[in-house]
Formats: structure tokens, C-alpha cells, sequence
């Protein structure tokens, strides 16, 4: 199988990527880095780590480092390409020169375990049943691990590992340990298959026939202690890895999580699961404080957001290199300058107008801003630079014009307007600029990455129409450098289909749209304010509560039922990262509040700038109309 692909920038989520070489040459150990920090605090081994995303955020990826599969490639080529990823291993003491030292037992469940919630049984019987199909996977999963360890046939060679576990707590009803490993085989087999009947009966189901497990308890007696290979111990550690947990029932979530973290201290397991399967109020923030480890991939990336970037230019750089059109950089390939020329026509359209346009307002004021005017018209510049300054001006005027004392008869001097031109005015101006001249504004390299949003599967997907464009090019025997207009109309198209499968992939993702919508609506009227009081503009709101709430209302407002579709509509806003949920520290005595942001690329739907900073305060009653209005 070739190494190579046209696009490479189109392999998304790592189960589409059949070859663990390829999986491995495209994937950046930067990641680990999160990993590193936990084994650093001795938080990662024998014990519940929760690892969480919306979707892409690279969850299964960072779970497929760790299969045996993926670890002997790593192994077998520490010295060449993979020497990065092997160090990063080695940190994490999963592999070192001699050998692989962890084997990771990957679970999916993706895998028909909510059928058990449509038999007619009753919860405790569910309960044991689900147990038991976990038990035999689990089981099934861990043998099958240990003979790739030790390159060994299936199942063949499982009669040569012993499993020394004695069943002193009586786990094992119809299996007498100490055994052979292939005896353990036939017991999980056996364990599987009965389940698999009781499925796919359709008549009553016998209470008698139900065995099941009352715990998950192959999580404590599939010890590596347990295992011996020619008298010796199989591997150091063993590590449960349970995928897509999210798409088990609410039940079933709860049953595997509670008795994982119950019972933590004996095995090391690691969850992993979208966000969206957390409570509406544990996706607003409403409960910080958790008795468990958490990975939370896009909140690392928001705190951490230089790591995100180099881990975004090494996925680039990786990408572009596997593409069989020797295209050898996508960064470079970004154009990062407008041409002027191209819109140098409307800019002194711009420019002459505006200049009318203030010529006009000034003339009430006695010359007071006199002295900014000549300023401009001694200016030497482009037309681009020109039509920012006159913005500028138009903004720090009626900034003036705003206050409510203005000693009128003393003109402002040149010095006064030099000082007031500082960059946040720069960047509010610019922005102003591309809205009204129509410039492209949603460009360059670093502004891909602000549009990512801390999602990594977001960013190949710009990437992927970007790339397309300069195989395009190349084969048309074009420059591949794509100009900041050809970028923003492919990035806007992505967008336009991120936005139109809002409706189709959200429950109520109408309501969702609904609510955005209003939302920016209110951002871009009090972004395009003539004075431009927020200059990072208005792209988050933080929710305030009346004072009359605050008096009389001694619960929180997400546990009033009149709020409720409200709760729900922010909730799967942030777990689906829509909306990012950020704490900011402003106000009285450092007050903290927490701000919900508009996911960038949203940012690009609805002509808003790419900056923090800017939010205002709403009122739950205002929210909800932008639900249900």
C-alpha cells in the first residue's frame, strides 16, 4: 500500500486511516505532551482518566498511539521516523529500547451494547447482563493483545500462557483458575455467545437463564501479574481504553463510569467520550469541581494556544509531505498579503467618501479637529494605509463627539491624535475597512489556525479544500500560491457546509441556529458602532442574572424549568464547540466571569472579527428569546 496520498489533508479521524505506518507518519506526538504533564503528577497510571472532545478533537487518535499494533511499528523504526514518538513513549514509560512495556487494550462501544436496553428485562438484570458482555470483550480484547505482544498465533498459542488468577472473590461461576489462557478464551467466548442469544430471542427471556456479572471485575483480574509466558510475567502494565463512550445509554455510561472510578487504585483505564454526554450543566461550567482525572483536548489547546499552533504546523508540514503531487509545504503556500491593486479603485472610492463624510460632520465644531485633517493629507502612503488612517480618524472622532463635555474652542493637535493611534485601534479600523470595501479579511496561515478553534479535525477541514486548491493550480501549471481571496471564499464554502448540517446533525439544531443567529445579529450591531467602543468587537455574551433573581431566587438558574430549552440550546452549543466556554477575570475586585464565545469559523459565517476580549452581559430572558424568536 503506497504511503502516499493525493490529499492528504482529506484523511480525517484515524479509523479511516487503514495502515498503522501511515496512522503513524501523519499523526504529531506533540499531544502526548498533555499525557506527559499526568505522569509527571503520577495522576496517569492506576487510575480514571477521563478523555474528552467535541468531535475531532482527536480523541481515538491519541487512544490508536497506544495499540500493540501501533506501538511495534514505533518500536521497530525508534531509530528512523518515528524516534519523536518513541521519545515521547519512552517519557510515558509505555516503551523503551528493550521493548514495549504497556499493552493497551483498545474497547469500542460503538458495538450494539444499547440492544440490552430494549429487552424486557429490569434494571437489575440489564445490569448484569451488560456486566457480563463487557467482562468477555474486555477478556477477549486483552488475550488477543497479549499474544501480539509476543508475536504469537491466535488462538493457537493461548495454551501456552498461563493465567495464574485464583478466584478467591468467585468472580469465575463456570471457569476454575488457575487455568490456561485458552481456557479463559473459551470462557469469554462462552460468556459472549449466550448474551448474543438472549439478543436475538424473541420470545420471553427466562430469569433463569440469565447469569451475568453483578461487576466489571476483568478490570481487576486481568492483572499483567496474572499472566505468564515461559515463566515469566507478559508486560509491565495493562491499560483499558474504552472508546466512543458517549454512544453507550445514559445507563450504561453511568454504570461503567461510576464502578471505574469506585473502584480506582487497581487498574489503569482510560475513558474516552465526546462532551456531549455530559449534563447540560456540567457543559456551561456549572460544576468545576470533578473527583477524577479529565483530558479535556479543546480547553489544553484554549489555555496552552502556542502548543496548538505548533502541533497544527506540524500536522501541516507532515501532510503536505505525503501528498504524491510534491507539494512540499501548505503553510508557505497561504498568501498572507492583500493585493492592493486589485482593489485600489474602491479603496480611493473609500477614502474620498469618508473624507466627505467628515469633512461634513467637523464643520459644526470650530476647527477642533482641524490639525488630525492636515495630518491625514500630509500622509504619504498606499491607498490601503490611507483608507485605514481616515478610518481611524472616523472612529477616534466621534469617540470625542461622544462625550458629553467638549471644550470645543481648543483644536486638538497632531501629538493628541499620534497617541491615540495605538494598535487595538489599528486592528478595529482594518476590520471596519474589509467590511466596507470588501476586502478579504479571512486569510494567512495564523488565521486558519484562530478559525480551527482548538479542534483539530476542523482545521482539516479547511485544509483540505486549501490543498485542493493548489493540486488544482499545480496540475493547471499555475503558481500554487493562493492569493487571501481565493482562501476566503474556499474557507467560506466549508463554512456554508459546517452551517447547513447544523440542522441534520444537532437535536433541535434548528433552535441552535436560531439562537447563533440572534446572537449575531446583536454582536455585529454592537461591533459596527461608528465609535467602536469594544475594539476586539462583540463575539461572546456572559449570562447575568436580574437583581431581582439574585434577591428572591436562591437556586441557579439552570435548575428553573422555565430555562430549560435555554440550557439545552448553550449546552450542546459547547459541547459540540459552537460556543467556548471561557473564564475572564473583569470587574470589581477581579470578579470572574464566565463568557461564552462564538467558535470562529462562526465568527467567518456571520462577518465578525477573530478576537477575544469583547462580550457584553445578557439577560436570561433576552437568551431565551433568541431561542424560541
Amino acid at each position: 500500500m503506497s504511503n502516499k496520498f493525493r490529499n492528504p489533508f482529506l484523511m480525517r479521524a484515524s479509523e479511516r486511516i487503514e495502515s498503522d505506518a501511515n496512522f503513524l507518519r501523519l499523526y504529531s506526538p506533540i499531544v502526548l505532551d498533555n499525557l506527559i504533564e499526568k505522569n509527571s503528577n503520577d495522576s496517569l497510571w492506576n487510575n480514571v482518566v477521563f478523555i474528552r472532545s467535541s468531535p475531532g478533537g482527536g480523541k481515538t487518535s491519541l487512544l490508536r498511539i497506544f495499540e500493540p499494533s501501533s506501538l511495534f511499528n514505533i518500536f521497530s523504526r525508534k531509530s528512523q521516523e518515528y524516534r519523536e514518538l518513541f521519545n515521547f513513549l519512552k517519557k510515558l514509560q509505555v516503551i523503551n529500547e528493550e521493548g514495549i512495556e504497556v499493552l493497551a487494550v483498545y474497547l469500542s462501544c460503538n458495538k450494539n451494547y444499547e440492544i440490552l436496553e430494549d429487552l424486557s428485562l429490569n434494571s437489575g438484570q440489564k445490569k448484569r447482563l451488560f456486566f457480563a458482555l463487557l467482562n468477555a470483550r474486555i477478556t477477549l480484547a486483552t488475550l488477543i493483545g497479549l499474544l501480539e505482544l509476543e508475536k504469537l498465533k491466535y488462538p493457537d498459542d493461548l495454551e501456552n500462557i498461563q493465567f495464574v488468577y485464583k478466584n478467591e472473590n468467585n468472580y469465575y461461576k463456570n471457569l476454575q483458575t488457575p487455568c490456561t489462557a485458552s481456557l479463559l478464551h473459551t470462557w469469554a467466548l462462552d460468556t459472549e455467545k449466550k448474551i448474543y442469544n438472549l439478543m436475538d430471542n424473541f420470545l420471553p427471556i427466562k430469569e433463569k437463564s440469565i447469569e451475568g456479572h453483578d461487576e466489571l471485575f476483568s478490570l481487576l483480574t486481568l492483572n499483567p501479574n496474572y499472566f505468564i509466558y515461559k515463566e515469566k510475567q507478559m508486560c509491565g502494565r495493562i491499560l483499558f481504553m474504552f472508546d466512543d463512550v458517549h454512544k453507550l445509554s445514559n445507563n450504561q455510561r453511568n454504570l461503567v463510569t461510576s464502578y471505574s472510578v469506585e473502584k480506582r487504585g487497581n487498574f489503569s483505564i482510560w475513558i474516552s467520550e465526546r462532551t456531549e454526554a455530559l449534563e447540560p450543566k456540567d457543559n456551561i461550567g456549572a460544576t468545576r469541581i470533578r473527583d477524577y482525572e479529565e483530558i479535556n483536548l479543546e480547553e489544553i489547546w484554549q489555555k496552552k494556544p502556542s502548543k496548538f499552533e505548533k502541533i497544527i504546523v506540524n500536522i501541516a508540514e507532515k501532510r503536505a509531505m505525503a501528498s504524491t503531487e510534491d507539494i512540499k509545504t501548505f503553510q508557505e503556500n497561504l498568501d498572507v498579503f492583500i493585493d492592493e491593486k486589485e482593489y485600489e479603485n474602491e479603496l480611493i472610492s473609500f477614502i474620498e467618501q469618508k473624507k466627505e463624510e467628515l469633512l461634513d460632520l467637523i464643520n459644526h465644531f470650530s476647527g477642533r479637529f482641524d490639525n488630525w485633517i492636515v495630518y491625514f493629507e500630509n500622509y504619504k502612503g498606499n491607498c490601503l494605509d490611507k483608507a485605514i488612517l481616515i478610518k481611524k480618524l472616523e472612529i477616534l472622532i466621534h469617540r470625542s463627539m461622544s462625550k458629553t463635555q467638549l471644550a470645543f474652542d481648543f483644536p486638538l493637535s497632531e501629538k493628541e491624535l499620534v497617541k491615540k493611534l495605538d494598535q487595538n485601534i489599528e486592528e478595529v479600523a482594518k476590520f471596519f475597512i474589509v467590511q466596507e470595501v470588501g476586502l478579504p479579511y479571512y486569510y494567512g496561515f495564523n488565521n486558519l489556525i484562530k478559525i480551527s478553534n482548538n479542534n483539530i479535525e476542523q482545521f482539516l477541514g479547511f485544509a483540505s479544500e486549501l490543498f485542493e486548491e493548489m493540486l488544482s493550480a499545480k496540475i493547471a501549471g499555475n503558481n500554487i500560491l493562493i492569493s487571501a481571496n481565493t482562501q476566503e471564499k474556499r474557507i467560506k464554502k466549508v463554512i456554508t457546509n459546517y452551517w447547513n448540517d447544523l440542522g441534520r446533525r444537532l437535536p433541535d439544531g434548528n433552535s441552535i441556529k436560531r439562537f447563533l443567529e440572534n446572537f449575531s445579529h446583536y454582536a455585529k450591531k454592537e461591533t459596527f458602532k461608528v465609535n467602536a467602543p469594544i475594539a476586539q468587537g462583540v463575539t461572546g455574551f456572559s449570562i447575568s442574572l436580574s437583581r431581582q433573581k439574585q434577591l428572591f431566587n436562591r437556586s441557579h438558574w439552570y435548575d428553573d424549568d422555565n430555562y430549560e430549552i435555554l440550557l439545552n440550546v448553550i449546552s450542546t452549543c459547547v459541547a459540540n464547540n459552537l460556543l467556548e466556554l471561557r473564564d475572564v477575570i473583569q470587574g470589581a475586585k477581579g470578579q470572574k466571569n464566565q463568557v461564552f464565545y462564538l467558535n470562529r469559523w462562526l465568527c467567518v459565517k456571520f462577518n465578525l472579527p477573530l478576537h477575544y476580549g469583547g462580550w457584553k452581559h445578557k439577560n436570561l430572558d433576552e437568551l431565551l428569546k433568541w431561542v424560541i424568536n
